[in-house]
């Protein structure tokens, strides 16, 4: 069982736990808002493990909780997930594709009748709350705009920029077990074409977005986006200053 009390205190918390709409928004935007989105840890990994990144229960919370950690989607979404199943709401886990392959984790809550997709683990410009399961509807989240569309039997998420729809991920609602996302999470931990090639760290603000490239901070705030390149030196303190 996850100690609910440290989770919430890790993600800034202290609403109530009663199964609904209300809590539902209020939990997925506290964790967006506190837990990073990084990869940091596969290129901390030895080349003699089976993998770097593990999702079993404990090791989501040593590494997110306690080390006070983020994590890319199959570690993040997956403690949200965990979470959200023990205090009581009807979860069902998805997967997507952000390149051909499957290589995203994200789920589908229904409360009260009503379904929204949950996500938060994509390390562009991703979800900050739940979204509603409705097509052509756009929908404001601080300072980004998301909509649904459905091609064949695809549903498409898409973020508005500079005027622009963009595709983030496509996805369908075939379930999925905890387990199914194993094999999903070698093949992102060792071969995915961006992740294993760039040190990525992003983290939404109610303004924008702070966002750690390799080598280039950019934070974005009020249609602006200042960047800097940080040194080998200045690293550690950048990830620990804003992540």
């Amino acid at each position: 069982m996850i100690n609910l009390t440290d989770y919430f205190a890790r993600i800034g918390y202290a609403g109530t736990t009663t199964v609904n709409k209300e809590t539902l928004f209020a939990i997925h935007c506290a964790h967006a808002f506190s837990i990073p989105f990084e990869n940091l840890a596969i290129f901390d990994s030895n080349s003699d493990r089976d993998y770097p990144i593990r999702l079993d229960e404990h090791s989501l919370c040593n590494k997110l909780i306690y080390q006070r950690r983020g994590g890319y989607c199959f570690e993040s979404s997956s403690l949200l997930i965990l979470v959200l199943e023990q205090l009581g709401f009807t979860v069902v886990r998805l997967a997507g594709r952000v390149q051909q392959m499957l290589d995203h984790c994200l789920a589908l809550v229904i409360v009260a009748g009503e379904k929204y997709i949950i996500d938060v683990g994509f390390g562009g410009n991703g979800l900050i709350e739940p979204l509603p399961l409705m097509l052509n509807v756009e929908v404001k989240q601080f300072s980004e705009s998301f909509k649904l569309i459905v091609v064949d039997d695809d549903y498409i998420l898409q973020v508005l920029i500079n005027g622009n729809w963009s595709k983030l991920y496509s996805f369908r609602l075939t379930p999925y077990l905890a387990i199914d996302y194993e094999p999903l999470n070698y093949y992102i931990s060792r071969f995915h074409p961006v992740l294993t090639h760039n040190r990525i760290c992003t983290l939404p603000t109610p303004e924008g977005r702070i966002i750690l490239h390799n080598d280039e901070l950019k934070i974005r705030a009020g249609g602006q986006t200042p960047r800097k390149t940080i040194s080998n030196n200045e690293y550690p303190q950048v990830l620990k200053d804003y992540f």
